[in-house]
């Protein structure tokens, strides 16, 4: 029976595990070939801050669709969504710009219209055609704008409660009162005037009073239901203003003594302090978040007759600095060598061994316009390497240099790897040098192929993760 060797069975295990990554990549990336699924409707925001392609589209809380473009018209955000092809959105809805949690990623919300007038003596609904534009969108709330506004909040109620202490607390307070007490007085003396003027003239008020009351049954009898229905609504109504007198009174004494949010808000800076410098600590991070790109990468390089494969995650906080790491299974990792004396004595058997296994790379890396300069770890040892870019980085040029104290027979020279990449789309690249020219023995040219894109829901999962003991 034929078996195969053992470089042919690693290059065969790189090649489905090759296969293997680059579906997961397309799955993971949401990369779709062939026409797209479903219908579009345009959707028009002053403001989408956080809102990026291939952001949700949801209903109800359940995903119809994604965000297919975001583009700048006349100053306006205008956004492309792909609904699927079996929902229907009734025309006259309206499209909301939400956030899933504090710092989880933004999404479209469709509202549909549900009014009393939306479907008049059982009419069917209408619904948006491909390519229509809903004509009613609501954009983010300003977490800047709500701050501004509760500080307003907090000043008119510091005023309200001045004024009030100023008004009872002081000498012109203490005089109004005095004045109140004076009235009460004078009221008091027109009530005992009236009782002797009724003691004078009281059979004729008294027959005046009976024929009233008389009037006054004859009306209460013909509107005696109306009568119990409104002292029914009065009792109603004296019984809310009570209660509300009584909760504003409580509410008032709790913002005095500095109770709840709202006193501690009034009679506490530190609060105020803390909750700005907190809000604008979610603004910067937040921004940052927006400013960083995950690059994720796979590549394949064949050496005649093996193979290496790469792995690679950059994050790119700023154009002119960022991070690499990559993880590379690699058929030269383990060198092994024994030796063995053989009969007659005097001969000696040599065996040398290579074991596939996997390394590591951890680079910091600094650009300077074309050239970029790296430094860390590469292949599990100490290294640099430096990088040229062309054309709008399509061809990048790349010297890396590492393993400067080997001691394999062989390799003893410091392992240094020339390449060229040629980005001929914006996902697949070529890739070709010579891979340890300063050891004749392991020198080897190579070429291959590679994956390279822009991941942004990696971002947002990386923002979304909870902080510990937060």
């Amino acid at each position: 029976m034929y078996k195969l060797s053992a470089e042919a069975k690693v290059g065969l295990l790189v090649f489905v595990g090759s296969i293997t990554l680059l579906w997961m990549t397309f799955a993971v990336g949401k990369y779709e070939f062939g026409e797209k699924k479903g219908y579009t409707i345009i959707a028009v925001f002053d403001s989408v801050a956080g809102l990026d392609a291939k952001a949700a589209v949801r209903m109800a809380g359940v995903q119809i669709g994604t965000v297919e473009l975001v583009e700048l018209v006349d100053s306006r955000a205008r956004l492309t969504l792909r609904i699927k092809p079996e929902v229907r959105i009734i025309r006259g809805s309206r499209a909301m710009i939400k956030t899933l949690g504090l710092l989880g990623e933004k999404y479209v919300e469709i509202i549909p219209d549900r009014g009393p007038g939306s479907n008049p003596h059982g009419a069917s609904f209408e619904y948006y055609q491909n390519k229509e534009e809903i004509a009613v969108t609501v954009s983010p709330s300003d977490v800047d704008k709500l701050i501004n506004q509760l500080s307003a909040i907090s000043d008119d109620i510091k005023q309200v409660t001045g004024s009030l202490s100023q008004v009872f607390g002081s000498e012109r307070g203490a005089r109004s009162m005095e004045d109140i007490l004076a009235d009460l007085r004078g009221s008091m003396s027109n009530i005992r005037d009236f009782s002797h003027t009724l003691r004078s003239d009281g059979g004729e008020l008294v027959m005046r009073m009976n024929e009233l009351v008389a009037s006054l049954n004859a009306v209460v009898n013909e509107n005696r239901d109306n009568l119990r229905v409104s002292l029914e609504n009065a009792r109603e109504a004296s019984r809310s203003a009570e209660l509300a007198l009584a909760s504003i009174e409580n509410v008032t004494k709790k913002v005095e003594r500095g109770e709840g949010t709202l006193g501690k808000l009034v009679n506490d800076d530190g609060m105020y302090n803390s909750i700005e410098t907190a809000a604008r600590g979610i603004g910067d991070m937040t921004a940052r978040l927006e400013r960083t790109k995950t690059i994720i990468g796979f590549r394949s390089e064949y050496m005649f007759p093996d193979a290496k494969s790469y792995f690679t995650l950059e994050l790119k906080p700023r154009m002119d600095k960022y991070y690499v790491l990559e993880i590379i299974s690699d058929p030269y990792a383990k060198y092994t060598r024994s030796e063995a004396v053989a009969t007659p004595p005097g001969t000696t058997t040599v065996s040398e061994t290579y074991e596939d296994r996997l390394r590591f790379s951890v680079m910091f890396a600094k650009r300077w316009g074309n050239l970029a300069a790296r430094v860390g770890l590469i292949e599990s040892r100490g290294g640099v390497g430096a990088d040229y870019f062309l054309f709008s980085d399509k061809i990048k040029f790349s010297l890396d240099a590492w393993n400067f104290n080997s001691t394999e027979p062989g390799n003893e020279n410091t392992h240094m790897k020339a390449s060229l990449a040629y980005q001929f789309s914006s996902v697949v690249f070529l890739n070709a040098g010579y891979d340890n020219f300063l050891n004749s023995g392991r020198a080897s040219g190579f070429a291959g192929l590679g994956i390279r894109f822009d991941d942004d829901d990696l971002k947002y999962l990386l923002g979304s993760m909870p902080i510990p003991g937060k």
